[in-house]
Order: structure tokens, then sequence, then C-alpha cells
């Protein structure tokens, strides 16, 4: 048996789901939001293969100023969850918009092309999320009519924990940090050693980008 099959034998989606619960009720608050920095070299690249991404001039409460503001789509589980990038319009001199975006003090280190995420305020509780860690997905197939249409347990792969991470940050179910490194750390102790290294900003912004689909947005 590989080494990918003896992991998954060591758990089903009901321990997935009781550690996603678990990690909520500690991590989750209802007030601000996940934010994420990318690395500038990775954002240059980003908007210049993305040109067509409309960019609107918004007011932004973190940063207390008008900021540059585009919605995206990320597919986790084949559903969509909206993110928000913020990009700086001009050097501000003041501390919220320095400390939102990075910068330090009288904008050291200023850069148009910085680009900040942020998550979901709040998760959205119509999401039947036993049921998504469960299947994969939000919709049952086959005949609507055909009563002996069962939801199929999905297996857990590499794919699938990649998946359960960024519902756990993207979704909104958590507003710290370590909630990731736990739930990352929790797989890797069941044999899922996904390389995900939340310090390294090119990395992560890769894995938090690989399923996303421009024109979902």
């Amino acid at each position: 048996m590989e080494a990918a099959d003896v992991a998954s034998a060591s758990i089903n989606y009901t321990d997935v789901n009781k550690k996603f619960q678990e990690l909520t009720s500690i991590f989750y608050t209802t007030r601000g939001c996940m934010i994420l920095t990318l690395n500038d070299t990775f954002s240059k690249h980003f908007i210049a293969s993305h040109p067509t991404l409309q960019w609107n001039e918004e007011y932004n409460r973190h940063a207390e100023a008008v900021v540059l503001t585009a919605k995206i789509n990320i597919i986790i589980f084949g559903q969509p969850f909206e993110v928000y990038l913020h990009r700086p319009i001009k050097q501000i001199h003041r501390w919220e918009y320095e400390y939102f975006f990075g910068f330090g003090g009288h904008n050291a280190g200023f850069s148009h092309d910085r680009i900040i995420l942020t998550f979901s305020e709040t998760f959205n509780k119509d999401i039947d999320v036993e049921y998504l860690l469960m299947t994969g997905t939000l919709y049952q197939g086959g005949d609507e009519d055909d009563v002996s249409d069962e939801a199929v347990c999905c297996i857990i792969d590499e794919k699938y924990v990649k998946n359960a991470l960024k519902l756990l940050v993207i979704g909104g179910y958590v507003k710290q940090w370590s909630a990731f490194n736990y739930f990352k750390k929790w797989f890797k102790d069941r044999g899922f050693n996904v390389e995900i290294e939340e310090n390294n900003s090119n990395k992560f912004a890769s894995f938090i980008f690989e399923d996303y689909n421009e024109k979902s947005s």
C-alpha cells in the first residue's frame, strides 16, 4: 500500500469535519478578516498576467483611504469564494495606511504593485460544511427523482487537503493564521505532508491562486 493510501485510510471526513469545527470554535470572531500580503514580484507578475481584471477606486476602512480594489473568485471544492485584492494608488503618510499595505514609516518600500488580499469577514451560513467536507461538492449528482442516489464520500488526498485548508481561511471560518498552521500540522501528523509555507509569500501565494479561475470572477 502506497503512503498516500495509508494516510487516506488513517482519517475520514468525520475526523476532518470535527477538527474543522474545533478550529472554527477557537479561532473565529465576528470582527475583522484574514489579511495576506503578496510578494511584490508575484504581484507584479499577477497584474501583468491579468490585464482585464477590473480595479475600482474604493474606500478601504482598514487603510482609512481610497485604494484600488478588485474582486476575484477562488475555487474551493468546486465552489467560488470571493477574495478581494487591494493596491495603493499613491503614498499616504498615515500609520493605518502604511500598516495595512506593509510599508515602513514614511511609506518606505512603497510599490504600486503591492497587493493585499482580504478574505471573508464571516462564513456563509447557507453552506453545509459537513456535506462539503464529506463529498467535496455541494451538488448531488444523478436524477433528483431517484431516491437511491446517495452522497458519496470523496477521496481524502493531497488536493482534498489543500481545499480543506483553503476553505478554513478563505471561507472566513477562522481569523488567525495559527489556525491554518494547526490544521496543516494535523494533516501532516496523519500522513499528509502538504508543502505550504505561510511564511514564504511566493509559495503561499501560488497555493492560494492555483485554482483561481478568471472567467468565474
